[in-house]
């Protein structure tokens, strides 16, 4: 499948906190999501969205040459894992990413969160803990996320795989899916986009689970120093208050 790659040339250096540089003779290689707002933003021009400035920002601060690959999810950690990206985001911690590859410190905040329908679930909040959503309902995540790897992992009972937001929500809609697990501020989005509003919905926290980069260690065998310089460089950059 083709795809749309996007260099950035980074010319910002924060003067105020100065960074040593990283190895500005190599352009790191990134997948994202094509789009997942307002994370990721499809434009044409390029990528953008607020995990994009927040990353421009660490590598502005090493002087690091790095592009975006706008992918399918699922590709995007594949090709990290093969070694042909040198990393992904934005990702939340996973067993099975942790195999191929490393998370950096989390910079960019999460919280995921069940959404039902109130109009097919009109009881009390309350009512609906996680054993409770666990043991009774038909629930759902996007495909190769790791909402739906925490799904699996703890035995949720699963209506359908290979699903992205779009019909994820249509199930919801169509009450062939109880509940779908989503991180608060993309499904916020999502509901006003469709001129809808977020009082149609019952939403149950699950917990934070925020995000960072994950870089492959193919990569990370080769520049050692990288994610260290990474890390140090996040904190006036990070989302997370």
């Amino acid at each position: 499948m083709a795809y749309l790659k996007i260099l950035f040339l980074l010319l910002l250096y924060f003067l105020i906190c100065p960074a040593v540089p990283a190895d500005s003779s190599y352009t790191v290689k990134l997948g994202t999501k094509v789009a997942w707002p307002p994370y990721h933003l499809d434009l044409k021009s390029g990528a953008a969205g607020i995990a994009v400035e927040a990353l421009d920002c660490v590598m502005a601060r090493i002087k690091q040459p790095y592009e975006i690959n706008k992918l399918p999810w699922s590709r995007a950690q594949a090709l990290t894992k093969s070694g042909a990206l040198d990393g992904f985001f934005s990702a939340s911690q996973s067993d099975k990413r942790d195999r191929y590859a490393e998370i950096s410190s989390v910079f960019i905040p999460q919280i995921r969160k069940f959404y039902f329908l109130k109009k097919y679930f009109p009881a009390q909040l309350q009512l609906y803990s996680i054993d409770y959503i666990k043991e009774s309902f038909t629930v759902g995540a996007r495909f190769s996320s790791n909402a739906m790897n925490y799904l699996k992992i703890n035995n949720y009972n699963i209506g359908a795989e290979h699903l992205s937001e779009t019909v994820l929500m249509r199930m919801l809609d169509a009450g062939r899916m109880d509940a779908v697990l989503e991180n608060s501020l993309v499904f916020a989005l999502m509901v006003k986009n469709q001129n809808r509003s977020m009082d149609e919905y019952l939403s149950v926290e699950v917990g934070k689970k925020n995000m960072g980069v994950y870089f492959s260690k193919i990569f990370l065998d080769q520049h050692p120093n990288f994610i260290t310089l990474f890390n140090a460089n996040i904190p006036p950059c990070s989302l997370i208050k």
